[in-house]
């Protein structure tokens, strides 16, 4: 068996971003290919302010949520997966787990007792979850994205220092502001039949696009979602 990441020069060109604005901030979310039923990667960016007012803080967050369209598939059984438990990573960050369980980067902002600070970010893959592990100073910050049937995945944000997912924080005093995090097309060779970490659904609606709501819970009770478009090439 052959493991094999998909550059992302590789792949065929993808239209341009276009950011999608909801109460919160502004969220931009692609795949890396337009091709149905095709291995892909992703990126996303998001960025976060308080409702009707852009230069103030939003408030803490409570959960994140990545409804993939219809027919996006996750197979978790294609890289390798990171058992590290929360406490190793915690104190080895992203050296926990294995290299080849590592499935997208990026970085994270937000503030810590009154400072914005940005930290790397890397994001691996275990059965049935993605793992986010912040590199901290001291210990890393540790975050799990269940993934649902649907092929959603639901990120616990964390709201304090350190952040370690079975200990409950005693209050809040990390806000996020906003995030950047992308990863290539992972695919694995068996018996000659190529599978992959994410494929794309198997059709392309007439609109020419995919959507993807991504969906909210804050602290303050609120709740709101933004609707990303991912575009999608026709097959005739």
């Amino acid at each position: 068996m052959a493991l094999s990441s998909v550059m992302l020069a590789a792949l065929p060109a993808v239209a341009a971003a276009t950011p999608v604005s909801f109460p919160h901030g502004t969220l931009d979310y692609q795949f890396t290919t337009t091709h149905t039923n095709a291995p892909a990667g992703w990126t996303f960016k998001g960025d976060y302010h308080a409702a009707g007012d852009t230069n103030a803080d939003p408030p803490y967050m409570r959960s994140m949520t990545f409804h993939n369209p219809v027919g996006y598939r996750l197979d978790t059984s294609v890289p390798e997966r990171c058992t590290a438990s929360d406490a190793q990573l915690a104190l080895f960050g992203p050296s926990a787990c294995p290299p080849g369980s590592q499935i997208a980067a990026g970085t994270a902002t937000g503030k810590f007792q009154g400072q914005t600070t940005t930290l790397d970010v890397s994001v691996f893959n275990n059965t049935g979850e993605q793992i986010m592990v912040g590199q901290s100073p001291l210990v890393a910050t540790v975050m799990h994205g269940v993934i649902g049937p649907d092929a959603s995945v639901t990120y616990a944000s964390p709201t304090c220092y350190p952040a370690i997912p079975s200990v409950p924080c005693a209050v809040d005093d990390v806000l996020q502001l906003g995030s950047a995090v992308s990863g290539e097309a992972i695919t694995r060779t068996v018996n000659r039949v190529v599978v992959s970490y994410a494929t794309t659904p198997p059709t392309c609606p007439k609109a020419g696009y995919w959507q993807s709501p991504i969906s909210f819970i804050w602290a303050d009770g609120t709740q709101d979602a933004g609707v990303t478009r991912q575009s999608c090439t026709r097959r005739r």
